[in-house]
């Protein structure tokens, strides 16, 4: 719903800066009556997270650039949530300390600043691998003939990494996140010792643990805030909905939303328990001045949801990157060229 499918327009857009306004938000004299939720549930703005360093069992100037590569695209994912990061030093002191207490199963928060989430990483595979290929002829489908294809090097840098998510202080295993990215170089050359700087081995190294990162949205959802409505209006602008979560927290225009609901139920032992449904979905309104206030925001919703939604309930971020919505194989087309738009330092060092 709402999503930009087309990968060239946004890079359009990129570029050229032109973007559109959403609908001002609707008046006061518009309100509705809204049913109250059966539970109203806290949100989660605002939440506090601990970043490990990541453990790799290499203990050397390139261990420490993929250590410190990864870290920052973990950050750099934590923040696009809207939740506060715990000091980088003062993660440093705490690891160990949480490490024992997850062996032991024995949490003490004495002396342990307020935090709900802690990341734990730890990189299992970190390679980078050089290859010569004599020049020969090849077969192009495109000219139905075959062709000279010149000597050339190819390099490629691989990364894989498991990070864990553990809520505090019960220190419990919320998620397991499968991270693999790679980065990749070719440039025609008789020479077949395949000469490359370490400077350029680091760049392909970090560029891998960046992309591992960024072509997944899971840690991003994993953490994606959560805010209850408070009221909706509707006028000629649309249906929309007020959340208690605003620009101190990280909202920003288009943001897409799930609507969730609280129902109080019997279950089969006759227990009263708490059940979520999920009812439809929303974006926050593209207006930044009007839509998005410091402590809430507006939500556009289609006109057929307006029946379903209470006071109370839960509206939680849905974080999907459009290369990452396309699937394994598109994506990987569409991550290529996106990167290659975005970041063109690779380029400028393989000048030789």
């Amino acid at each position: 719903m709402y999503k930009k499918a087309f990968v060239a327009l946004a890079v359009l857009t990129a570029i050229t800066g032109c973007k559109s306004t959403g609908p001002n938000v609707c008046s006061a004299s518009t309100r509705v009556e809204l049913p109250v939720s059966e539970r109203v549930v806290k949100g989660t703005a605002s939440t506090k997270v601990i970043i490990f360093e990541p453990d790799l069992k290499v203990d050397s100037d390139k261990g420490k650039t993929i250590t410190a590569a990864f870290h920052q695209s973990l950050s750099k994912q934590v923040d696009i949530t809207g939740s506060n990061i715990v000091d980088r030093s003062l993660a440093k002191k705490l690891k160990s300390e949480l490490q024992i207490a997850e062996a032991s199963g024995i949490y003490s928060s004495e002396g342990v600043p307020v935090a709900d989430f802690a990341i734990f990483t730890d990189i299992g595979v970190a390679s980078f691998s050089r290859e010569f290929k004599a020049a020969h002829k090849a077969y192009d489908p495109t000219q139905d003939k075959r062709v000279y294809v010149a000597a050339a090097c190819h390099f490629e840098a691989k990364i894989e990494a498991s990070t864990r998510a553990v809520s505090l202080p019960d220190m419990l295993t919320l998620d397991q996140i499968e991270f693999t990215g790679d980065s990749s170089h070719s440039y025609d050359t008789t020479n077949s010792h395949c000469p490359i700087s370490n400077d350029q081995i680091n760049s392909m190294i970090a560029k891998a643990a960046k992309y591992s990162v960024t072509r997944s949205d899971e840690l991003k959802n994993l953490l994606a805030p959560r805010a209850s409505i408070v009221e909706m209006r509707q006028c000629d602008a649309g249906t929309m909905v007020r959340i208690d979560m605003g620009s101190r927290h990280g909202v920003e225009p288009e943001w897409d939303v799930d609507f969730i609901t609280h129902e109080k139920v019997t279950n089969y032992a006759g227990e009263i328990e708490i059940e979520t449904s999920g009812y439809g979905e929303g974006e926050v309104i593209n207006n930044a001045e009007h839509g998005i206030k410091p402590n809430h925001s507006w939500v556009i919703i289609d006109r057929s949801m307006a029946g379903k939604v209470k006071r109370g309930d839960t509206v939680k971020v849905k974080f999907e990157s459009a290369c990452n919505s396309m699937g394994s194989f598109l994506g990987s087309f569409c991550h290529d060229a996106d990167e290659t738009i975005s970041d063109t330092s690779l380029s400028d060092l393989f000048k030789f």
